[in-house]
């Protein structure tokens, strides 16, 4: 049954209801009694004044059923992934609540698809350019384990074949775990700890970082800087950030600072141009496109920075900067 139709029966019974109960209670209250000339009277003035409640309740269903049938309009609109907010404000207060929740589980069901469809994307170019990566030295590999089978490799030359062969097992291996992390860096259920960022900084980022006398480490963060952000998650943000800029400094400083609130990670390497600021992020993008491995990487370390920022309500952009430096910002999202 409709809205419309249900309001009006319920409507219509309840003043049927109210007109009997009144009409036999003022004949009640005035002492008179109800004999078959009253009864007649009262089922005659229940005729006349049917027809207004059904009238009355007519309209009023109309009414009402317009006001509700939104909420039809607005779960259609959702199953065509229409995600437009109405913000249309009404005089009763519950349509208006209704109308505010569905705005809020429509933005949700917004972010929520558009979250997944970005992840299936990047998941997809995953897999794309992995096999196109491991495709190069699975051949190199495949090529190295004929000639040995042929003997075509002499004794003199076998020692630098099986090196150049554990170079592209280690190549592979590498590969392998920074994919893995990427995948995992899309999970978001970990938990946060209030974290004394410059303690963390000295203990567990820098210890770590291969020393290197041409490059000073330095750390500028206030003793009392807290952060809330998961310890793993930090870590791997820190040493993505940070080894990813020892690649192209090859002399000057790496510093870590506090400025308005946001963490800036600053070294004094090769620039990144303004045209890359987005695109530096995305999975297997490399600013440097030589042959040369060790140094353009596989380009999932900022994307990994990223996921995890964003799984920690954090994000992180490359900051412009006139003085030859590169800055990497970690910002609050709600600051941005």
């Amino acid at each position: 049954m409709k809205i419309k139709s249900f309001i009006i029966i319920i409507y219509t019974l309840a003043g049927l209801l109210i007109s009997v109960s009144t009409a036999f209670m003022t004949f009640i209250i005035i002492g008179e009694p109800i004999g078959t000339k009253m009864f007649l009277q009262i089922v005659f003035s229940i005729i006349l004044v049917l027809p207004i409640i059904g009238l009355i309740s007519y309209y009023l269903g109309k009414y009402l059923s317009k006001k509700f049938s939104f909420i039809q309009d607005r779960l259609e609109s959702i199953k065509r992934e229409d995600f437009s907010q109405d913000e249309s404000v009404n005089i009763i207060y519950e349509i208006n609540e209704i109308n505010q929740n569905i705005n809020f589980l429509s933005h949700q069901l917004n972010n929520l698809i558009s979250n997944l469809k970005e992840k299936n994307q990047n998941l997809s170019n995953l897999l794309i350019s992995m096999a196109h990566d491991i495709k190069t030295p699975i051949t190199i590999l495949n090529g190295y384990v004929e000639e040995i089978q042929d003997d075509m490799i002499s004794k003199e030359e076998l020692p630098m074949t099986l090196s150049h062969m554990k170079n592209e097992i280690i190549f592979l291996d590498e590969l392998t775990v920074d994919m893995l992390e990427f995948i995992t860096s899309m999970q978001n259920h970990k938990s946060k700890e209030n974290i004394n960022l410059r303690l963390f900084i000295e203990k567990e980022i820098f210890t770590i970082l291969p020393k290197n006398r041409n490059i000073k480490y330095i750390n500028d963060v206030n003793d009392s800087y807290f952060i809330d952000f998961n310890t793993t998650d930090l870590k791997k943000v820190c040493l993505n950030i940070l080894t990813n800029a020892l690649k192209h400094t090859n002399s000057g400083h790496i510093k870590i600072d506090i400025q308005e609130n946001n963490i800036l990670f600053e070294n004094t390497g090769q620039e990144i141009k303004s045209e890359y600021s987005k695109e530096i992020f995305k999975p297997f993008f490399t600013v440097d496109k030589s042959k040369n491995r060790k140094k353009s990487g596989f380009g999932l370390g900022l994307s990994i920075v990223e996921n995890l920022a964003k799984n920690n309500s954090y994000s992180c952009y490359l900051k412009l900067s006139n003085e030859n430096k590169t800055i990497f910002c970690l910002q609050k999202e709600s600051l941005k």
